[in-house]
């Protein structure tokens, strides 16, 4: 059984610019699980062989994240466009909130019937119709 080769330093700071820049882009948080799966390379073995690199992905979070909260402290300053933002927020939440509503309500349909399905199939009788009558 050969041993498979690990990233050099350079490799491991190039997936973690590349996680770094898509997290950017998406909105999504950059984790180092991430960058482990770039790599693919397991989490103990990540973490005993590149211990510096982690510390350097931290600092370029906390830097990410400083300069974001500079650029949200400068929207603060405009009260009306805080306000129409997080109506808009808010209606977007109230719009998945019944959305998740109604799959719920539909999943709880299927299950019932898929459940008298399949007591149906076994022979089950259901209590529930006899305490109907």
């Amino acid at each position: 059984m050969t041993r498979r080769q690990l990233p050099s330093n350079d490799e491991v700071r190039l997936a973690m610019k590349l996680v770094l820049g898509e997290s950017a882009e998406t909105g999504r948080r950059p984790t180092i699980t991430a960058v482990e799966r770039r790599l693919d390379i397991t989490h103990p073995t990540f973490y005993r062989n590149y211990p510096e690199l982690i510390g350097w992905f931290k600092q370029q979070l906390q830097d990410q994240r400083a300069a974001r909260q500079g650029e949200a402290g400068t929207a603060r300053m405009d009260p009306a466009a805080e306000t129409a933002r997080l109506r808009r927020e808010n209606e977007d939440l109230r719009t998945l909130a019944k959305l998740y509503a109604e799959a719920i309500r539909q999943l709880t349909l299927d299950h019932a019937e898929l459940q008298a399905k399949v007591n149906a199939q076994a022979g089950v009788t259901s209590l529930t119709p006899r305490r109907r009558r």
